[in-house]
């Protein structure tokens, strides 16, 4: 008979194992990284926070709720595949309930957050049944490397470099800059910084800053990944937007990313930016993945 309970320690591994093969029923190969496990279980109450689904000792469900405030996101790990039919709902109810615990004002509206992949069928029918309602789309845009890409050559008044810790507040203002489109919330400068540098996979090399006479004008925050590179924030100044400087940095990246033996790069996009669609389309990029964003008020 399944049974819901909270997680020890030492199942951290298990966890996680579980977590890939959801990955690979989802995407065709494993897509979790273990020191954002890692990281989030640290953060967490285990007894309070995070849930597992067992039948008969095996891991076959996993939520975890996390926020502050009046922002809440839950991680959900269950498929049809291999979740019994009808407890996905016993994952997401705990969790929905924590958070209501966890808002600072009974009284107040909160929002709590959660991303499904399109495929994942059962999952969307669960969170819908509990009061979901997707908000948005969002698409992972990847490249495959089918020849060489060649080196960028930059004009001599702009300076390619790594990040440094000096750079911190000039970059989370370009970022706050350039992300302004639609929907989208910049979250404060100690979130961003909790959440771009967790994991252990922050390495100076791949975080890429491009400076114009002195002054920051664009960005490639990644993370050299086991198949791929990842890009998580791609910014380029208003100023310099659509004269082909974005384009040149991408490629940069795809040049360093093939020059370290990937074969791919890759990065998430919302729909409603649809610009930014657009643009990766242009260089080449393909949507290779779809994910919902479920919110609902609590």
């Amino acid at each position: 008979m399944p049974a819901i309970e909270h997680p020890k320690k030492e199942e951290i591994h298990d966890v996680f194992n579980f977590m890939c093969a959801n990955d690979t029923v989802e995407f065709g190969e494993p897509d979790s990284d273990y020191g954002d496990l890692e990281d989030e279980w640290k953060e967490a109450n285990l007894t309070k926070d995070v849930w597992l689904l067992k039948d008969n000792g095996k891991i076959c469900g996993y939520s975890l709720v996390s926020g502050e405030g009046d922002r809440f996101h839950m991680d959900l790990y269950a498929h049809n595949d291999h979740t019994p039919a009808g407890w996905i709902d016993r994952l997401i109810e705990p969790a929905c309930a924590r958070a209501r615990e966890l808002k600072p004002d009974s009284s107040s509206k909160a929002r709590l957050t959660v991303y499904s992949c399109a495929a994942n069928e059962g999952a969307g029918e669960a969170l819908r049944r509990n009061g979901f309602t997707i908000h948005t789309w969002h698409y992972r845009m990847q490249i495959d490397f089918s020849g060489p890409v060649e080196a960028v050559q930059w004009p001599e008044d702009f300076e390619v470099r790594a990040y440094q810790e000096s750079d911190e507040e000039e970059l989370y203002h370009l970022i706050e800059a350039t992300f302004d489109w639609q929907e989208h919330e910049m979250p404060p400068i100690e979130e961003w910084r909790k959440h771009l540098f967790r994991g252990g996979r922050f390495d100076p090399e791949y975080f890429v800053l491009v400076r114009k006479a002195g002054k920051l004008v664009g960005a490639a925050l990644s993370y050299n990944e086991d198949t791929l590179g990842w890009i998580r924030q791609l910014a380029v100044s208003k100023d310099l937007q659509g004269q082909g400087f974005g384009s040149k940095l991408l490629r940069h990246m795809f040049h360093v990313y093939q020059q370290k033996g990937k074969k791919s790069v890759a990065l998430g996009v919302a729909s409603v930016n649809q610009n930014a669609c657009n643009f990766y389309e242009r260089v080449g990029m393909k949507k290779s993945r779809e994910f919902a964003e479920y919110r609902k008020e609590i």
